[in-house]
């Protein structure tokens, strides 16, 4: 089975390209022929001469436009996807740490699409207190007393017929925000939140994209994957990472944030 894995590392989110590769070779769909295409500006890549892996060209912008541009980046080259019997985006800090498989290939019941729940929303399991988009101008809006699930924007993935058109109903719902001045409160989230309120998908348990530092009792040691700590001074810190400031956040200050809880966990 051919499957594509979609991901865009624009911009310093390059940072994280290096130890998703390296995992997802070990654990992401190892029965099968998996092809990375690679959405960057960056000039140079590590693998980029590997036979599994396309480099293409996506220019890096502001927060929150970068995540706003999201479906768009992964629709611009669609027709290199041709002949893949599926296709997977994740978040390009993703840490695989378990084998995934056919467990998350989404059938004909669940319309060939699939997408994951973040944990947090799922045990607190009140729908009206999700995040959801309550503006009733914007294309993402969930009114009060709808909607089972919160979903991440991270993980998804389906059938490439059923998911580029999925793709291309968030991308215009995106831009309809934009031509109105809106930006979604949770911006491409909010959208895909949005989309699935009237579907089936099938959902990816939250232990296969929690994040590193998440202790849920139950949850952490039956963990398939990770999001890695965007906040961590490794990674130069949030701020940095969205390009924000140019200042890198320091160990010193990582931890004594993390001390005052000001950074969640």
């Amino acid at each position: 089975m051919k499957i594509g894995v979609l991901c865009i590392a624009t911009g310093r989110y390059i940072c994280f390209w290096d130890e998703f590769y390296k995992s997802a070779k070990q654990f992401l769909f190892p029965e099968d022929n998996v092809h990375f295409f690679v959405y960057t500006d960056a000039t140079e890549i590590e693998h980029q001469d590997n036979t599994d892996v396309t480099k293409l060209f996506a220019q890096s912008s502001k927060w929150p436009i970068s995540v706003c541009d999201k479906y768009a980046i992964l629709l611009s080259k669609k027709e290199l996807y041709d002949g893949y019997d599926y296709l997977f985006h994740f978040n390009i800090n993703m840490k695989f740490l378990a084998p995934i498989g056919k467990e998350i290939l989404p059938g004909k019941e669940h319309g060939y699409i699939c997408v994951c729940e973040w944990l947090n929303h799922k045990l607190k399991g009140e729908p009206d207190k999700f995040p959801y988009e309550r503006n009733q101008q914007s294309s993402a809006y969930i009114p009060y007393g709808s909607g089972k699930h919160y979903f991440m924007s991270g993980v998804h993935g389906g059938r490439p017929k059923e998911y580029l058109s999925m793709l291309k109903t968030l991308e215009s719902n995106t831009r309809k925000d934009f031509a109105n001045g809106i930006i979604a409160i949770w911006h491409d989230e909010s959208h895909m939140n949005k989309y699935m309120l009237d579907k089936n998908p099938l959902i990816i348990p939250p232990q296969y994209a929690i994040p590193e530092n998440w202790k849920y009792k139950g949850y952490r040691k039956n963990r398939k994957g990770i999001l890695l700590d965007k906040k961590h001074w490794k990674y130069g810190g949030h701020s940095y990472l969205r390009g924000i400031t140019d200042k890198k956040i320091t160990p010193a200050r990582y931890w004594f944030d993390k001390l005052l809880k000001l950074v969640k966990i």
